[in-house]
């Protein structure tokens, strides 16, 4: 189903492409597909263009942990020692100038609840100031904890970990195991982990306007690496809208989307790396996490319902499922860095005119 005013506003992003699809439920409300996805060779975006979705990986991995503790394979509350060697020291008495730290034994060991939640004291150096003095040492899921664990909400590369424990438990390749448990079930036939001649190019601001980057190597991982057209996506967000079915128990996937964190809350990660991501994620101090994602309490009116969740990927590449209306979005381009202005305009014309449309 198409809108003239929707494919009048996408078309006029000033961003290389863009794909975008609203659904609900059980149908495809809105789906379009502008621009380019290689400005170098002038090459069209299609509604079947896969995209890089970086960071969406993450809700995938999630979904598959509570797949296998619905099998009795693992419990959120245990450490995660008890399927892989992962004990990180803490970092105190930390000098960014000296660029000198010392290690101490955390309070606690982590837990799967832990990385799903984001507040394992794992960091990623582009969004963090003090791992991203320590690169290039510190660009590994080995390195030191940040914070105690539970203390904090620090975005991190914990679900990277759960890409582990996945592949611990099942005795299978994450790839595999993805495909067993997620893709093939729901028909998600051009996902994996495989880079593409006709995948859409990241792109960069440059003296002669957008330009294509080289495509990022294949990354087998539990946070990234994930490539997929946004049909393959809106049939796993549509699993999601059906409260997890019929991949999951309506209690299992609702502990997903409720607040695990408790009285922490989602906090701005500042822009380390501004070329990569600028400060994100919107609604700090307010919003809350779930088992892989953010949980939206107060969006802006006229826009996705409270409690609606969500998550993003570095190339600008967005989703988000609206528990109260039964609806959701996803909004797929390839533009670095995380959070560039006219990227979330795109976003935030197409969720506004989308909801006004239902």
């Amino acid at each position: 189903m198409n809108d003239p005013d929707m494919d009048e506003f996408l078309a006029s992003c000033e961003v290389p492409g863009v794909v975008a699809m609203g659904i609900n439920a059980t149908d495809t409300l809105y789906e379009g597909a502008f621009g380019m996805a290689n400005t170098a060779t002038g090459e069209s975006l299609t509604l079947d263009t896969p995209h890089a979705l970086f960071s969406m990986t993450k809700p995938i991995t999630s979904f598959a942990i509570m797949q296998l503790m619905e099998q009795g394979k693992v419990d959120l509350h245990e450490p995660v020692n008890r399927h892989i060697d992962f004990a990180p020291d803490l970092l105190v008495d930390v000098n960014l100038e000296k660029k000198t730290w010392r290690a101490q034994q955390p309070a606690r060991e982590i837990t799967i609840h832990d990385l799903l939640t984001n507040t394992a004291g794992l960091g990623y150096a582009f969004c963090n100031p003090i791992l991203n003095a320590f690169l290039p040492e510190s660009n590994r899921t080995r390195f030191g904890l940040v914070h105690q664990p539970g203390e904090a909400w620090t975005y991190s590369t914990g679900t990277q970990v759960l890409g582990e424990v996945i592949q611990a438990v099942t005795g299978n390749s994450l790839e595999t195991t993805l495909t067993d448990m997620i893709f093939s079930p729901l028909g998600m036939a051009n996902t994996s982990y495989e880079p593409r001649s006709d995948q859409a190019r990241a792109h960069r601001r440059g003296d002669n306007g957008w330009e294509p980057q080289d495509l990022f190597p294949r990354m087998e991982i539990g946070d990234a690496g994930l490539i997929a057209p946004a049909g393959d996506y809106a049939r796993f967000l549509r699993c999601l809208l059906n409260d997890g079915a019929p991949l999951l128990k309506p209690d299992t996937f609702t502990a997903m989307i409720r607040n695990q964190i408790g009285e922490l809350f989602i906090t701005e990660q500042p822009a380390c790396q501004p070329g990569f991501a600028l400060a994100f994620p919107t609604g700090d101090g307010v919003d809350k996490f779930g088992y892989g994602f953010q949980i939206h309490l107060q969006p802006p009116a006229g826009m996705r319902s409270p409690g609606s969740y969500s998550w993003c990927g570095v190339a600008n590449t967005y989703f988000w499922g609206d528990p109260v209306k039964k609806v959701g979005g996803i909004v797929l381009m390839q533009v670095l860095p995380l959070y560039e202005p006219v990227c979330l305009q795109t976003l935030n014309g197409f969720e506004a005119r989308f909801y006004d449309m239902l």
